[in-house]
């Protein structure tokens, strides 16, 4: 969704340009009243996705042919995703049992006894961190050994751009 509006420049001032983008701002302004008297379109956007797409099947593509080879030492795929999610960005909160009931904590010193660790959703990971996280996953497979069709496939996709 996209919003804009054309406005004259005293309506508008500086409250809403963040530090960072005053100087060039004002430059702005100052170009507008010569060129354009006075006024100026403000456009807001949502912000870009932090993650792309394709990174998000080639990540879901590599731990599913790592699973399908047999070559991993996880207990589910969903122990395998969970692990490189918490290797990579660590627990989003953690989960115990107190008094019989489920407690949800967003931190460890909260946690009394034996607990599980709630991973990061893929949603809500850098670029930064999916970049590792696919890596890791590449890293870790190559070392047990995979070598199918499948994963040739993904690896040829991932670098030419056609992993769909």
């Amino acid at each position: 969704m996209t919003v804009s509006w054309t406005t004259k420049v005293e309506e508008l001032g500086l409250a809403i340009v963040p530090l960072q983008y005053r100087t060039q701002a004002k430059e702005l302004f100052a170009e507008a009243g010569k060129k354009r008297n006075g006024y100026v379109t403000i456009k807001m956007t949502l912000p870009e996705r932090v993650g792309t797409d394709q990174q998000n099947r080639a990540f879901h593509a590599l731990l599913g042919e790592y699973w399908r080879s047999g070559l991993s030492s996880y207990e589910s795929y969903d122990d395998m995703r969970d692990s490189f999610k918490l290797r990579v960005a660590g627990a989003d909160e953690y989960i115990f049992i107190e008094d019989g009931k489920v407690r949800h904590v967003p931190n460890l010193e909260q946690v009394r006894g034996r607990y599980a660790e709630v991973p990061k959703s893929w949603a809500d990971f850098s670029l930064d961190q999916r970049k590792e996280a696919i890596d890791m996953v590449i890293a870790e497979a190559v070392m047990a050994g995979i070598n199918s069709r499948k994963w040739d496939e993904i690896i040829t996709g991932m670098q030419d751009g056609t992993l769909d």
